[in-house]
C-alpha cells in the first residue's frame, strides 16, 4: 500500500473538538477518556492534498478565492467514481451541508410544516427542523433484534408522507450504516412523489460506501419525485473542519431559488482553504480514498470478530459505508443500571449533558469515548453507542481490550 494508516499523529493540540478534553467529558463524564466519537478520522489527509496545505501556507497570504472549475471538478469525480452523469449546471457550491440542508428546509417549507426524519438520526437533522419551528415527524427504522439489522418501515412511511412537506433522507445512513439499493430508492421517490414530498437526500458518506453507491438524484429522475442531493469532500478525505459542500438540482427553478437565498445570506463562498483542500482531494485523493477503504474494513472486520469471539454480550452492528457503527448493548443494559445505582458518581447527568448511561459506562469502567445512542433520537436508542473506527488499528485494538475488561466486570460484579 502506498499510504500507511498506521501512522499515529497527536491531535490534542490542533483544536480537535474530537480530543477536547472538555467535548469529552460532556459525552462520558470523564475528560481523559480516548475519544471514538465525533465523525472524523484521525488519519492525515493523502500526500497530494497535505502538499497543496503546505503550499498555501508557505505562500502566507489567505486572500479571497476564485476557483471557477469547482463544478466541472466534482462532475469528473462523480462520473469517475460513480458513473454520475451530472452537469455543472446542476450543480451548485457552498458552505457545508448542514448549511445547504437548513437553508433548504427554510426555503421550501413554512413554521409549522411537517418534515419527516428516519430514526436513529444524526441528531442536527432534527435541531435544524426544530431551530426553525418546523413539524418533526420521526420515521423509527425498523430493528430485528435477533438478526441486529435495521430496515425501512414502508407502511410507516406512507403515512407519514400524507402529513409531510420534506423528508431529510441520508444515504448511506447515519448512524446504521445502511446502504440502499435502487429498488428501495425508487420506492421511496414513488411514495414522495404520490404525496407531493420532497426530498433532501444526505449523501456525505457516499464516496465511503464499501460497494457500489446510487445516488438519490437518477431514481428522483426517473419517478419525476422533487429532491436535493448534498454531497461533500469532508468525510470521505477527512477535511471536515474545511466546510464545502456540493447540492445537486433536477430541477433548475428550485437550483435557482436556493442559489439566490445563499446569496441573499453571503454564504455561497467557500473559504480559500476549503476550496484549496475539496479541489486537492477531488483531483488527487482517490488512491488514497481506495487503500482508506480497504483500511477500514479490516477494522470493521476485526471489531466484529473480537466482540463476537470474546465479548459476546456485544454486538458490532457492522456498516455498509464509512467509519462510524453502532453496539447494541441490551445485554449488558440492566447491569450497567445496576453499576449506576451502586455508584451514582459515576453516572452523573450534570457532568455529561451530552451523553447518556451507556455512554457514562463506556467512559468510566473503560476510559473510551463513544457518543451514546439517545444522541441519535431519545430513549428508544438507549442500548446503542455509536463507535468511530476511523483510526489507527491499534487504536481498536487497545479499545476492544478496555471493552473486553470493562464488560467482564460488569458481569462478574452484578451478574
Amino acid at each position: 500500500m502506498q499510504y500507511n494508516f498506521d501512522r499515529s499523529v497527536d491531535r490534542r493540540s490542533s483544536l480537535s473538538v474530537k480530543w477536547n478534553k472538555e467535548a469529552i467529558k460532556s459525552l462520558c463524564g470523564n475528560p481523559d477518556a480516548e475519544p471514538f466519537w465525533v465523525a472524523d478520522m484521525d488519519f492525515p489527509v493523502a500526500a497530494e492534498v497535505a502538499q497543496k496545505a503546505r503550499n498555501l501556507s508557505e505562500h502566507a497570504i489567505f486572500g479571497y478565492p476564485y476557483a471557477n472549475n469547482q463544478r466541472q471538478v466534482f462532475c469528473a469525480w462523480a462520473k469517475a467514481r460513480h458513473q454520475m452523469d451530472i452537469q455543472p449546471a446542476q450543480v451548485v457550491i457552498s458552505q457545508g451541508v448542514l448549511t445547504s440542508i437548513a437553508v433548504l428546509v427554510e426555503l421550501l417549507t413554512d413554521e409549522g410544516d411537517g418534515i419527516i426524519i428516519p430514526l436513529p438520526a444524526y441528531q442536527p437533522f432534527i435541531r435544524i427542523v426544530n431551530n426553525l419551528h418546523r413539524n418533526v415527524l420521526g420515521w423509527p427504522l425498523l430493528y430485528n433484534r435477533d438478526s441486529h439489522t435495521f430496515s425501512l418501515d414502508w407502511d410507516a412511511y406512507e403515512q407519514l408522507c400524507k402529513q409531510a412537506k420534506i423528508l431529510i433522507f441520508c444515504s448511506p445512513q447515519n448512524p446504521t450504516g445502511l446502504v440502499f439499493s435502487e429498488q428501495e430508492l425508487v420506492r421511496l421517490c414513488g411514495i414522495a412523489k404520490q404525496n407531493n414530498v420532497v426530498i433532501i437526500c444526505d449523501e456525505i458518506h457516499a464516496d465511503l460506501s464499501y460497494g457500489k453507491h446510487i445516488t438519490l438524484l437518477e431514481p428522483a429522475r426517473q419517478v419525476g419525485c422533487e429532491a436535493v442531493v448534498c454531497m461533500a469532500p469532508s468525510k470521505t478525505f477527512n477535511i471536515a473542519g474545511e466546510h464545502y459542500s456540493v447540492t445537486l438540482f433536477n430541477n433548475p427553478d428550485m437550483k435557482q431559488r436556493y442559489l439566490t437565498r445563499l446569496e441573499q445570506l453571503f454564504i455561497a463562498e467557500p473559504s480559500l482553504v476549503a476550496t484549496t483542500l475539496a479541489l486537492a482531494s477531488y483531483q488527487s485523493g482517490a488512491k488514497w480514498l481506495d487503500e482508506l477503504l480497504v483500511y477500514l474494513q479490516k477494522n470493521a472486520d476485526i471489531i466484529e470478530n473480537t466482540l463476537q469471539k470474546e465479548v459476546p454480550s456485544l454486538v458490532f452492528i457492522k456498516p455498509r459505508a464509512s467509519f462510524i457503527g453502532l453496539l447494541d448493548c441490551s445485554a449488558i443494559l440492566d447491569l450497567v443500571e445496576r453499576d449506576a445505582q451502586a455508584h451514582p458518581q459515576l453516572y452523573d447527568s450534570s457532568t455529561s449533558a451530552q451523553g447518556g448511561l451507556l455512554s457514562r459506562f463506556f467512559g468510566q469502567r473503560a476510559n473510551l469515548a463513544f457518543n451514546d445512542g439517545t444522541w441519535f433520537g431519545g430513549t428508544a436508542y438507549r442500548q446503542f453507542v455509536r463507535l468511530n473506527f476511523g483510526t489507527q488499528r491499534s487504536n481498536i485494538e487497545r479499545a476492544l481490550n478496555l471493552i473486553k475488561e470493562a464488560v467482564a466486570f460488569l458481569e462478574a460484579t452484578y451478574r
